[in-house]
């Protein structure tokens, strides 16, 4: 075997290695990533509340629970819906970092543009409505959309946003509009404390 083979195969073998090295270094990262994102997804009952109420406190309407936190680096969300409505009746709260000159409304326009690309096309909205309310003593912009779920339901979303202590506050309700009652989420609104 001439020198340049064995070198050849020499690199060969080394690239081999470090090829092993690696494959085994992104399945462990991929490995500890998806134990990391596990354990940032809270499904228990009294811990979603307790993550829920480190944000705002709040008084639920009757029938929605605490059902799903998620607690990320920047930022929280928790959903709150009947036992068994899916996503057809919920309400998302969330807590994001403040960002440099990233005011509450448009914190609630970029939500909203995440959503949709998320859904793709399976709620489509259309905002109908902006009205000022009152949120723990503080003034914001409330959104109202309206339009249709997936299996063309028509559906109701409020959506606002302002600023706390720990950072912005973003609070969206959706539910059917033939079960939509303003007063329970005027109540629930008035309910929200720092």
């Amino acid at each position: 075997m001439s020198t340049n083979t064995k070198r050849l195969l020499l690199i060969i073998g080394i690239a081999a290695a470090f090829c092993l090295v690696a494959v085994g270094v992104a399945a462990g990262g991929v490995f500890l990533l998806g134990n990391r994102l596990k354990d940032n997804f809270v499904t228990d009952r009294t811990k979603v509340q307790q993550m829920a109420q480190s944000i705002i406190h709040y008084e639920l309407p009757p029938g929605y629970k605490e059902q799903v936190g998620m607690n990320f680096v920047f930022y929280k969300m928790i959903m709150f819906s009947p036992p068994g409505s899916g996503d057809q009746s919920l309400i998302l709260l969330a807590q994001f970092q403040p960002q440099q000159n990233m005011t509450p409304d448009e914190m609630a326009q970029q939500m909203q543009q995440s959503m949709e690309q998320q859904s793709g096309n399976s709620v489509k909205l259309k905002v109908v409505e902006t009205r000022n309310v009152t949120i723990d003593g503080k003034q914001t912009s409330l959104t109202v959309s309206e339009g249709s779920n997936s299996s063309g339901m028509p559906i109701r979303q409020w959506m606002t946003a302002f600023k706390e202590k720990s950072g912005i506050v973003l609070v969206m309700i959706r539910g059917a509009i033939s079960e939509w009652d303003d007063a329970t989420w005027n109540s629930f609104l008035a309910s929200i404390t720092s």
